[in-house]
């Protein structure tokens, strides 16, 4: 049975607060403990991917551990209760450093915010894929908490210039106002979204240790394949976004409030392109979307060198054709990857829907470390201070770094995707083929 709209609107909840954080970290955290806090910038990159690449670590330990819990809560609640006010504490003292603090206290604190994260994030992301087994209901579920996590985009870009209206926030401005915001939005958006939504279905299929069940993920091709891609796509966003605050504040002279106007014009606009990503998915495939709509992201991103500095109308035109894109990047993914789990189960894999979407993030996050811990060095290498702007300052370095350098590393996933085994066609019929073994997969219309 398909989940109905109340059900996907009380799911989906728990997705803006989560994606004001991950935005605020991947754009404002890094300039905030570099030109705020006063810790050099090789440095902070150097901590933030470390800290990154240990929660990538642990994504697929919680994954199998919340893949072989069982409760009369379902496999995926209990997680996210129980990580919620450990996720509020790490939030607190990361976005909200005492005077005085060392390089230390960055690294201790960003690992366990990573750990809380993941505690919630894993569990939540693998609740959707489990809300239905039909290949277009995936994309529809995808497009609900999509849905939230631009909505909460809009909110980290929103939020500050309502309560901070009549100054010209800062970036340190910007993250108190966010911290407080998101400590409220988190159990008033969680605690509804565990008592309301439906727990999704769990096929009944051998369980397996960690290492066992990824051995068995060798017989995934398209998994395999998938997530290739998807390390070349996440690398180049990733470069983009931990360099874009740089790009637009030093570079192109707009301040921190004009940045948040631009992220709510482009969130604003990928909010109102969803119901087109649905569509365009059903008509010509999830993956043939991903290439033709997403990827144009890539393409939108050397647009940025025709801006004027401090032209907001050529800026606003950008920001919305990256708009345009962005949605098919957010919601895409982890429905193709839902989609190679059923393939699994045939190829003798269990039902690890946590393991397939902590690999997918173990991807997303390797390639966030990856990038900031080098992206920003490049930058510094190729002459980019951002603690010594004047006159003379060069900034081919940061430019080439933030707007051509993402297209060049994400171009290898257009061949990737382009002929991806697994359709709609294709996937309905790899359910027939699991009926047919006895496992139930709520049947095939």
């Amino acid at each position: 049975m398909n989940p109905s709209r109340f059900d996907l609107i009380a799911y989906s909840l728990p997705s803006a607060p989560t994606s004001m954080l991950m935005m605020m970290l991947i754009v404002y955290l890094a300039p905030f403990y570099a030109s705020e806090i006063g810790i050099e910038l090789a440095t902070v990159g150097f901590i933030f991917s470390i800290a990154r690449l240990w929660d990538a670590v642990i994504d697929p330990v919680v994954g199998n551990l919340s893949d072989q819990t069982r409760s009369r809560f379902g496999r995926r609640k209990p997680w996210i209760a129980v990580g919620l006010p450990l996720l509020m504490v790490a939030v607190y003292f990361f976005f909200q450093p005492p005077e005085g603090i060392t390089t230390s206290y960055l690294a201790v604190i960003a690992v366990l915010f990573y750990m809380a994260i993941t505690v919630v994030q894993i569990p939540y992301l693998s609740w959707g894929a489990e809300l239905s087994r039909d290949y277009q209901q995936r994309t529809r579920i995808n497009s609900y908490r999509e849905a939230g996590t631009m909505i909460g985009v809009i909110m980290v870009a929103a939020i500050p210039l309502v309560f901070l209206r009549g100054t010209e926030p800062g970036v340190q401005d910007i993250v108190r106002v966010f911290t407080y915001t998101v400590l409220v939005l988190l159990p008033l958006t969680i605690l509804p979204s565990l008592w309301l939504a439906p727990q999704g279905m769990v096929l009944e299929t051998q369980r397996f240790s960690l290492w066992k069940a990824l051995g068995t993920l060798r017989v995934n091709k398209p998994f395999q394949c998938l997530m290739l891609a998807s390390l070349f796509i996440w690398v180049g966003g990733h470069i983009y976004n931990s360099t874009s605050l740089f790009l637009m504040k030093d570079v192109l002279q707009f301040s921190p409030a004009n940045f948040l106007w631009l992220m709510v014009v482009q969130y604003a606009v990928g909010l109102a392109m969803l119901p087109f990503v649905v569509r365009i998915s059903a008509r010509i495939g999830k993956h043939r979307a991903l290439v033709f709509v997403g990827m144009a992201f890539f393409l939108v991103l050397p647009m940025l060198l025709l801006v004027e500095p401090g032209n907001i109308t050529q800026v606003v035109i950008v920001y919305a054709l990256k708009g345009a894109v962005t949605s098919a990047i957010w919601v895409i993914p982890p429905a193709l990857v839902a989609d190679s789990i059923e393939h699994g189960i045939l190829e003798g894999a269990g039902d690890d829907t946590a393991l397939y979407m902590s690999l997918y993030f173990f991807i997303q996050k390797v390639s966030a470390a990856v990038a900031v811990g080098f992206a920003l060095p490049l930058a510094a290498v190729l002459g980019f201070d951002p603690q010594a702007i004047d006159a003379n300052s060069s900034f081919a370095g940061i430019k080439f770094v933030s707007v051509i350098l993402p297209g060049l590393v994400a171009l290898p996933a257009v061949f990737l995707l382009y002929n991806y085994p697994i359709d709609e066609q294709r996937h309905a019929e790899i359910r027939k083929e699991l009926e047919a073994r006895g496992i139930n997969t709520g049947g095939v219309v």
